[in-house]
């Protein structure tokens, strides 16, 4: 719960907390066992924009802490900058791969970073 943020919320039911706060916890429980890949689904689809950012700064810490490769799906085009590659489907089909540049990336997270320090 430390690495999510959440040592404080341990005694409390998943109805006192809030839509970040049950989406960290969902976090918690999928890298208990330390996973070598973490496959998301639509992980920031309910969250308003504060909480996104936090869950993605979990997500990106742990990428580049523990060596968690991530797949994630999302129809969030504002979150592909975090990714080293997508991969864009349609109709079941890929339809395009995109590398994101290392500096545009690194760009980003410093980005992400600085809003949730002053959160």
């Amino acid at each position: 719960m430390k690495d999510v943020g959440l040592e404080t919320r341990m005694d409390h039911f998943p109805n006192q907390l809030s839509g970040g706060e049950q989406q960290r916890v969902t976090i918690a429980r999928s890298i208990a066992n330390k996973p070598k890949i973490l496959l998301l689904d639509e992980p920031t689809g309910d969250l308003d924009t504060r909480a996104t950012d936090v869950v993605m700064k979990i997500l990106i810490d742990l990428n580049q802490r523990e060596k968690i490769t991530m797949i994630m799906v999302t129809h969030d085009v504002a979150l592909k900058n975090f990714a080293t590659r997508v991969v864009r489907m349609a109709d079941g089909k890929v339809s395009k791969i995109q590398i994101i540049p290392d500096d545009t990336r690194s760009q980003t997270i410093k980005e992400l970073n600085q809003r949730v320090a002053a959160i």
